[in-house]
C-alpha cells in the first residue's frame, strides 16, 4: 500500500529524540512491504510563515497536507498526534478520495481530557484510533462507525540496540530518567526513595527531575549503558494498560525494569519480564535485593529484553493497526486485542 503517515517527527530536535514512536511506526510500515510518505506536521508549519511559528503556519501546512494526497492518493492516511491539523482536511480527503482509509494514532494519556477536542474534532472522519490507553478512556472514544483499538508502545531493535543484562560496565545500579510535573505525590515518592536508596548506599541516579538534567540522544544511551536496573514511572500508574515509552526504552535495551502495578499490565509482561512493586519500600526493597543478586537481575533484564522485542516490535505493532483498519481477521493472537472495540 500507499502511506501518507502524518505525525511529529522532530526535525526541529536535531535526532535527540530519535527512539520516538513516529519513525518507529513508518519502518514498521515499511518491514511489512509498504511504502511510507513521512510528513512532519509542526516542522512544515513552522515552515510556512517568515516568523516560523507552527500555529501561524498550520494553515500552510493543512494545504500542503491535501497537495500530497493528491498526488500520492494514499491507500491510508495515518496520523500521529499532529493537533495543529485541520478537521476540514480530513473532512476532504474523504470527500475526494473516499477508498483512502484514515487512521489516528496516539500515546499521551486519555485521561489528560484538556487535550483531546481535536480528537474528538477528527473521529467523525477516521475509520480507527489506536491509544497507548486502556479501559474506560479508551471506551469514550468509541463512536459508530469508529474502530477503537489499544495499541502498546512500540519497540525497534535498530532503535533499542542495548543489552543491558549482558555489560559488565556497571556504573549506577538504578536510573529514572522522567520530568516531576509539580505533582506532590510523585515528588514525595521519588525523594523518599532516593533518601532509602542512599541509606542502603546504593548509587543511583535521577534524570530530569529536582534539578538534574534531562539526557536526550546518544546521551540518554549512554546513561542507559551504564545502568543495570531502571524505573518506569509514570504520571498515573491507575489507568488500565497506560505508560509512557519508557517502558520499551528500558527493557527494549535489556535494564531490568521495575514498574507499579498498572491494571491489567501484567498481561503485556508478566513477573518472570519486569519486577512490579507495590509501593515506595517495596521497590526500594526489591532494588536493594537484585543489586545484591546480579545473576536473578540478569535473567528477568533478559526476558523482558526478549518479551519487548518479539512482541512489541514496530512490525508486529504495524500489522496489528492495519488489519483493524482494513476490516481484515487478525492474523495472530495479540495479547492487548480484547482491547478493540468495533
Amino acid at each position: 500500500m500507499k502511506i501518507l503517515h502524518i505525525a511529529n517527527f522532530g526535525f526541529n530536535k536535531q535526532g535527540a529524540h530519535f527512539y520516538c514512536t513516529d519513525r518507529k511506526i513508518s519502518a514498521g510500515l515499511i518491514e511489512n512491504g509498504h511504502f511510507v510518505y513521512d510528513f512532519s506536521f509542526r516542522d512544515m508549519a513552522r515552515m510556512g510563515t517568515i516568523f516560523k511559528t507552527k500555529k501561524l503556519g498550520a494553515n500552510w501546512a493543512n494545504k500542503e497536507v491535501l497537495k500530497i494526497v493528491s498526488n500520492l492518493e494514499p491507500d491510508l492516511v495515518l496520523i500521529g498526534h499532529s493537533d495543529l491539523m485541520s478537521p476540514t482536511v480530513l473532512k476532504e480527503i474523504k470527500q475526494q478520495f473516499p477508498k483512502t482509509k484514515i487512521a489516528f494514532w496516539y500515546v499521551d494519556p486519555l485521561y489528560l481530557e484538556q487535550k483531546l477536542g481535536f480528537v474528538r474534532e477528527f473521529s467523525p472522519y477516521l475509520d480507527a484510533i489506536f491509544c497507548t490507553t486502556g479501559g474506560k478512556y479508551l471506551q469514550k472514544l468509541k463512536q459508530p462507525n469508529l474502530k477503537v483499538a489499544y495499541f502498546p508502545n512500540v519497540g525497534h531493535s535498530n532503535v533499542e540496540i542495548l543489552k543491558q543484562f549482558e555489560s559488565t560496565n556497571i556504573d549506577k545500579e538504578f536510573i529514572f530518567c522522567g520530568v516531576v510535573y509539580k505533582e506532590p505525590e510523585r515528588e514525595k515518592f521519588l525523594k523518599d526513595l532516593a533518601n532509602t536508596l542512599q541509606a542502603h548506599s546504593l548509587k543511583y541516579q535521577y534524570y530530569g527531575c529536582f534539578e538534574q538534567a534531562g539526557v536526550y540522544g546518544k546521551g540518554y544511551y549512554k546513561v542507559l549503558s551504564e545502568a543495570r536496573m531502571g524505573l518506569n514511572y509514570s504520571r498515573k500508574n491507575d489507568v488500565t494498560l497506560y505508560s509512557s515509552d519508557r517502558i520499551v526504552q528500558l527493557t527494549g535495551n535489556g535494564l531490568l525494569t521495575f514498574s507499579p502495578r498498572i491494571p491489567d499490565f501484567e498481561k503485556l509482561y508478566s513477573e518472570q519480564e519486569i519486577v512490579y512493586f507495590n509501593d515506595q519500600n517495596d521497590l526500594a526493597e526489591k532494588i536493594k535485593y537484585y543489586a545484591d543478586h546480579p545473576d536473578e537481575a540478569r535473567k528477568i533484564a533478559e526476558l523482558g529484553w526478549s518479551k519487548t522485542r518479539h512482541s512489541f516490535n514496530a512490525k508486529r505493532i504495524t500489522q496489528f493497526m492495519l488489519e483493524v483498519t482494513f476490516d481484515q481477521p487478525l492474523s495472530e493472537a495479540y495479547e492487548w486485542a480484547y482491547e478493540v472495540y468495533i
